[in-house]
């Protein structure tokens, strides 16, 4: 399989591409500049949505759990029975597109379609997968996103079932997710909050949520139809070491009335407060004291690592 060839030729040290020109993307074995990035209009992740991706976080051109990022992408493409290369040679390449480009403080994100389209959806005739990573900066953010918090708002549109859509997949088909986030900023909210088919919080449009009273975190559990997400894990890690007790478990919206604070989480967020669910305070309307804490951890954890 040609995509299994990455400790070869195409990984060997090469000059960086142009630092503040054009950004190298990773295409099929090769690091091309972004002009010369091209992928086919018959790409089953073209027609169908019919892929998997990672979004990662660098610092200081060091990039955040990297070796977990690449489990989890492994693990949806094993649940759509994709083939990929080793864990460790795609990471190779996500180190790589790093250092060419120059990147210190950049967003990351790797996609691994089914490859070009032959004869319909099928997949037994499927060819090789198409791979494609690049670097971008990171997410913009209200100016005072981290200090006031963002609004959200519960939306219509509901989480796919698991029973429908295995929800560790991170699957390249984004509408729930597009749909969800246009119904939030519809009504004037900068951030959507899906409920799942049972009635429940399930997560963001691109981002696991978490809740808190004055001394403890509670989180939508994992057979919630959610992602569980690299930060979500870290910030569990880090509320345990704290002696924090967190509860994974069904939140019913009908509870937030009690809840004192929200937040989100994700790599391109990290970890993002919301004062307003639905037009009301959450809690005393600002980042309170538990997002504080686990905030300032996660600042000084992507340091260390």
């Amino acid at each position: 399989m040609g995509s299994l060839r990455l400790c070869g030729l195409f990984l060997k040290k090469k000059e960086r591409g142009p630092v503040g020109h054009q950004n190298l993307i990773y295409l099929n074995e090769r690091f091309v500049p972004e002009a010369e990035a091209r992928v086919s209009v018959f790409d089953r992740g073209f027609l169908y949505g019919d892929g998997v991706f990672e979004t990662l976080r660098a610092y200081g051109g060091r990039i955040f759990r990297l070796n977990e990022h690449m489990r989890r992408l492994e693990q949806s493409a094993s649940l759509i029975g994709l083939r990929l290369p080793q864990a460790d040679q795609l990471a190779d390449v996500c180190r790589q597109l790093i250092e060419r480009n120059g990147a210190e403080d950049a967003m990351l994100r790797m996609s691994v379609t089914r490859g070009p389209a032959v004869g319909g959806i099928g997949i037994a005739r499927a060819g090789e997968p198409t791979i494609v990573a690049f670097v971008r900066p990171p997410m913009p953010l209200p100016s005072d996103a981290y200090t006031r918090g963002v609004s959200a708002r519960i939306v219509a549109v509901r989480r796919n079932s698991s029973q429908a859509l295995d929800a560790r997949i991170k699957s390249m088909n984004f509408l729930n997710s597009i749909l969800a986030r246009a119904e939030a900023e519809t009504a004037g909210a900068y951030e959507a909050i899906l409920l799942n088919h049972s009635g429940h919080i399930a997560e963001a449009s691109t981002a696991n949520v978490f809740f808190a009273t004055e001394k403890r975190l509670i989180t939508p559990s994992a057979d919630s139809d959610i992602l569980p997400g690299i930060t979500r894990a870290a910030v569990l890690d880090m509320a345990e070491a704290m002696g924090m007790p967190c509860e994974e478990r069904g939140i019913k919206p009908s509870e937030l009335s009690e809840l004192r604070e929200c937040f989100l989480t994700s790599s391109g967020v990290e970890l993002l407060p919301v004062t307003e669910i639905d037009g009301g305070a959450v809690g005393a309307g600002a980042p309170g004291p538990v997002y504080e804490r686990l905030h300032q951890a996660y600042r000084e954890l992507v340091r260390r690592e």
